[in-house]
């Protein structure tokens, strides 16, 4: 095989590879309770980025927040501005979902609630 035709190949290998890896992530996930729910809905872009919509609602609290980031592997980083502030939501694949942990998100949705949490597809 040709030295460019073998480095096509590879290329036209690693692309289904990674767009697969975007559109598993790809779904609306729950978790919480009755009375704490924490819902995501994940959806991919045409320029396979990844948009992330997480809501949360308690008696004391609720929040909203739509990021957008890239999917590496089992992990999904999506980011959210507000000013300066930027809040960062990291989602790994877990066998029953995702695990999500947050970073600087509070001003989305206080200090009674978060987005954290073990989700699972709904």
């Amino acid at each position: 095989m040709r030295k460019g035709a073998w480095a096509a190949a590879v290329v036209a290998a690693l692309l289904p590879a990674s767009g697969a890896a975007a559109s598993t992530f790809e779904g609306t996930y729950v978790a919480g309770s009755k009375s704490y729910a924490q819902e995501l809905r994940i959806t991919k872009r045409a320029d396979g980025r990844l948009d992330v919509k997480a809501e949360v609602g308690a008696r004391a609290c609720t929040g909203e927040v739509e990021a957008s980031g890239t999917a590496d592997g089992d992990v999904l980083k999506a980011e959210a501005r507000d000013g300066n502030e930027t809040c960062t939501l990291t989602l790994r694949r877990t066998k029953k979902g995702l695990r999500v942990e947050e970073d600087n998100c509070s001003l989305f949705h206080g200090a009674a609630c978060e987005f954290s949490g073990d989700y699972r597809k709904r």
